[in-house]
């Protein structure tokens, strides 16, 4: 599951600070087309939620070269008949990528998923059109489902929607 990492790579837990660090990739319009959030407080609303899970011990920032390039992230379940599978969100920031951080990231979610939480099962959601779905497969995620009109965006042609595809992969 996980290869070594490049010079200059490490993986460590999420801390507070690198909160810093999601709101700007959020804010990167590049970054920020495959998010549904529109405002500044959804924004915001994001990030406090993604930073928290930092208390959990279940959320890793890549830093390369001493600047967190990338955040990963289990979303544990509350109840104990879910505790076997999570679903997970992970950002790698705009400079980052190409570089196989978010490959490095996700081998690192999965090792400790297993290792650390007993998980079994994890899960995403992501944007149909999102490129990182080449990834999810690569590291042998499935589609199990689609919805097509997730997403409601309004522009020039008045409105339309973008779709989600459900992944999943036992570990």
């Amino acid at each position: 599951m996980s290869e070594e990492l490049p010079e200059g790579l490490e993986i460590r837990l999420t801390e507070p600070g690198d909160a810093k660090f999601l709101r700007e990739w959020f804010l990167d319009p590049e970054l920020s087309r495959w998010f549904p959030i529109e405002s500044l407080e959804e924004l915001d609303d994001a990030v406090e939620r993604w930073i928290s899970f930092h208390k959990w011990r279940c959320s890793w920032t890549a830093v390369m070269n001493g600047v967190p390039a990338g955040i990963v992230t289990l979303y544990l379940q509350p109840y104990r008949k879910l505790s076997h599978h999570s679903e997970l969100g992970i950002i790698v920031g705009t400079d980052f990528r190409g570089l196989k951080i978010g490959t490095h990231l996700m081998n690192h979610l999965m090792k400790k998923a297993k290792e650390q939480f007993n998980i079994r099962l994890l899960h995403l959601q992501v944007y149909e059109e999102n490129p990182a779905i080449k990834m999810y497969k690569r590291l042998g995620f499935k589609e199990f489902g689609r919805q097509k009109f997730y997403v409601e965006e309004t522009g020039k042609q008045g409105k339309a929607y973008v779709g989600r595809v459900f992944m999943e992969r036992f570990i």
